[in-house]
C-alpha cells in the first residue's frame, strides 16, 4: 500500500510539472505570436490608413466652400453632414461647431453644433457602408468649447486630426476626428467642420490580439481541465486501493475483535449468573448453620 501511494504521489508531481511547463510554453509562444502579428499588421495597414486619411481630408476640402457659404443658413449643415456621411465609406459622423452666441441673432442656442451620424456603423469590414447608413441628426449635448480639437482649430485656423478616443455620444466606437476651420467673409474663424472616422486599424488590431489571447487561454484551460481529470482519476485509484486494503485487512480484523468482544460479554454474563447462584447458596448455608446453632443452644439449656 505504501509503495502504491508513493507511485501515485510521484505521478501527480510529474503531471503538475508538465502542466506548468505547458502553460509557460503556451504563454510565451502566444505572446510572441501576438507581437509578430501586431508588427505585421501595422506594416500592412500603414499605407491603407494613409489612403483613408487622404480620402477624408480631400472630401472635407471639396465641401469647404459649401460649408462657409452655409453660414447664412446654419440649419443647412445637417444636409451637408448627412451627404458627407452617406457618400464617404469611411466617415461615420460629421457636423459643425461654432463660437458661443454666433447665431444668437437667428434665435439659435448659445452653443450651436449640428451633428449627423450613422447609428450602426460597420467598423469590421474593410469596405464600409455596404448597406444604407441609419442617419441620426442631433446637436452635440456637451460643451465642445472646452475640447482641444475646437480650441486649437479656432486659435490657429489649421486643420488637424485628433487622437483616438471612444465616442460616448453616438456611435460608441473607437474613432478619430478630422477638423477643418470655418471662416466667414472677413476671414475670421467662426467655427469648425469635422468628420468622424473609425480607427479601423486600431480596432481590428485589438480584435486580433484579443482573439489570440482568447485562443491561448482556451488551450491553457483545456490543459488544466485535462490535468485535473487525470489527477482526479489518480485520487480515485488511491481511494479505491484504500478501500480494498480496508476490506482485506482492516474490516476482517474489526469483525474478529467484535466477535471476541461478544464472546467476552457472554462469558462475563455466565460468570455473573454463576456468582449470583453461589451467593444465594452461601446465604442459604449461613441460614442453615444459624438454625442449627440455635437448636443446639435450646437443647443444651433444657438439659441443664
Amino acid at each position: 500500500m505504501r509503495k502504491y501511494s508513493l507511485i501515485l504521489i510521484v505521478v501527480s508531481a510529474i503531471l503538475l510539472e508538465i502542466m506548468g511547463a505547458a502553460q509557460y510554453f503556451m504563454a510565451t509562444y502566444g505572446t510572441e505570436e501576438q507581437l509578430l502579428s501586431k508588427a505585421n499588421h501595422d506594416l500592412e495597414e500603414s499605407q491603407r490608413v494613409a489612403a483613408v486619411k487622404s480620402e477624408v481630408e480631400t472630401a472635407l476640402r471639396n465641401i469647404k466652400t459649401a460649408v462657409e457659404m452655409s453660414i447664412t443658413n446654419p440649419k443647412g449643415y445637417y444636409r451637408i453632414a448627412a451627404g458627407l456621411v452617406k457618400n464617404n465609406p469611411h466617415i461615420v459622423g460629421a457636423g459643425a461647431a461654432f463660437r458661443p452666441d454666433y447665431f444668437k441673432s437667428q434665435g439659435l442656442a448659445k452653443l450651436y453644433a449640428p451633428y449627423v451620424y450613422d447609428r450602426q456603423p460597420d467598423v469590421k469590414a474593410k469596405k464600409k457602408k455596404t448597406t444604407e447608413p441609419m442617419l441620426t441628426a442631433t446637436l452635440l449635448p456637451f460643451d465642445y468649447t472646452t475640447r482641444e480639437w475646437f480650441g486649437k482649430t479656432i486659435e490657429n485656423s489649421q486643420s488637424m486630426w485628433t487622437q483616438p478616443y471612444l465616442d460616448q455620444g453616438g456611435t460608441h466606437i473607437i474613432m478619430c476626428t478630422y477638423v477643418m476651420a470655418i471662416q466667414d467673409r472677413s476671414g475670421m474663424t467662426v467655427g469648425v467642420f469635422y468628420a468622424d472616422v473609425p480607427m479601423e486599424d486600431v480596432s481590428v488590431l485589438l480584435m486580433d490580439i484579443q482573439e489570440g489571447i482568447l485562443e491561448s487561454r482556451t488551450v491553457l484551460f483545456i490543459i488544466q481541465v485535462f490535468s485535473l481529470l487525470v489527477i482526479g482519476f489518480i485520487v480515485w485509484l488511491a481511494v479505491k486501493a484504500f478501500r480494498r486494503y480496508k476490506d482485506q485487512y482492516v474490516d476482517p480484523e474489526k469483525d474478529h475483535l467484535v466477535e471476541q468482544l461478544a464472546k467476552l460479554r457472554e462469558v462475563n454474563t455466565r460468570l455473573t449468573k454463576r456468582n449470583q447462584e453461589l451467593a444465594e447458596k452461601l446465604a442459604d448455608m449461613r441460614q442453615r448453620m444459624a438454625d442449627v446453632s440455635q437448636t443446639t443452644d435450646t437443647e443444651t439449656n433444657w438439659y441443664r
